[in-house]
């Protein structure tokens, strides 16, 4: 009886100390940490490169379609900024 009961303790003590371990690994996931949304206040240069390399401007003129239909083409996962 009491081995029985000591067996069913050390596994549950194992079981817990598993799922720690497995909620422990979690804690630095990087989707977590580094949220995907930017800052509210963009930086003059990232302005400049989203108006220069933005969506609207690639779909506004022909040659920036063209260059859209060529990204998707090949592949490309962003097609632009």
């Amino acid at each position: 009886m009491l081995q029985g009961l000591l067996q069913r303790t050390c596994v549950s003590v194992l079981n817990t100390a598993q799922t720690m371990f497995v909620r422990q690994k979690h804690a630095f996931d990087r989707a977590i940490l580094k949220p995907k949304v930017r800052c509210h206040f963009p930086k003059p240069r990232e302005v400049k490169r989203i108006n220069v390399h933005g969506w609207e401007t690639r779909i506004s003129t022909p040659e920036g379609r063209r260059v859209l239909m060529r990204r998707i083409l090949k592949g490309r996962h962003d097609l632009s900024h």
